[in-house]
């Protein structure tokens, strides 16, 4: 655990960029912006951008770096799925791709030993590949050139949540915040390549949003221990 305490002005910047985040998660969720030019694409890219800031306020350790960088990507991939371009979601995903990769190293860096390993974890990373493994295969007739790209994010993803899983950091956030993720993308896939209803992209969005959430202050609050200033524990 890291000792060093924050001053009352870093605990407090900080912790306005997470209430912007969630007003402006908010704001996108529900639309509430001008429809016209480049709105949705900053409001949406805002969201995390604004996230990220939290990380670089309260930075102390290579995990907090490790987690700002896995953030950027994110952002890039919400930028590269909102702008009208072509190929936007392929772009999106190799971003989220990318992210991933990232909070695997970050994971596996703070990884506990199997044998440390509570039996549920084990029993809801087997869930997890269960339900990746059964998405896929719903999709399947209908990804045709996109099968490969799909099946190698899909597995990216799951091993992400495993990852998570299995770190030292608390499973209430980081593993709830993984899970969301993994909801999430799934949830995603269906929009891209089935017919449902409009209100799937409310699911997307606020699974997504509370996952980066979740993840972020899992990993950065179990680095840090209480300050005198405003600072918090949940491991």
């Amino acid at each position: 655990m890291y000792n060093k305490k924050l001053s009352p002005l870093r605990e407090s910047i900080s912790q306005f960029f997470i209430l912007a985040s969630f007003v402006v998660a908010l704001v996108y969720g529900g639309q509430w912006y001008p429809q016209e030019d480049w709105w949705p694409v900053i409001t949406k890219g805002a969201t995390v951008s604004l996230i990220s800031l939290f990380v670089i306020v309260r930075m102390q350790t290579v995990n907090h770096f490790l987690l700002f960088l896995a953030l950027i990507a994110s952002v890039a991939g919400d930028v590269l799925l909102a702008m009208p371009i072509e190929n936007s979601f392929i772009k999106g995903l190799s971003a989220f791709l990318s992210a991933h990769l990232i909070f695997i190293g970050l994971y596996i860096k703070n990884k506990q030993a199997w044998s440390d390993i509570s039996r549920l974890r084990k029993q809801i990373m087997l869930v997890l590949w269960i339900i990746a493994v059964a998405s896929t295969a719903l999709l399947y007739p209908y990804l045709g050139d996109m099968l490969i790209p799909v099946l190698a994010y899909t597995f990216v993803l799951t091993s992400m949540a495993s990852a998570a899983l299995m770190s030292r950091f608390s499973p209430m956030l980081v593993g709830t915040g993984a899970i969301l993720f993994l909801i999430s993308d799934a949830v995603l896939g269906a929009r891209q390549f089935l017919s449902v209803p409009e209100y799937f992209g409310h699911i997307v969005w606020g699974t997504y949003y509370f996952a980066q959430l979740f993840m972020t202050l899992g990993i950065m609050l179990t680095d840090e221990r209480r300050t005198h200033y405003g600072g918090y524990r949940f491991d």
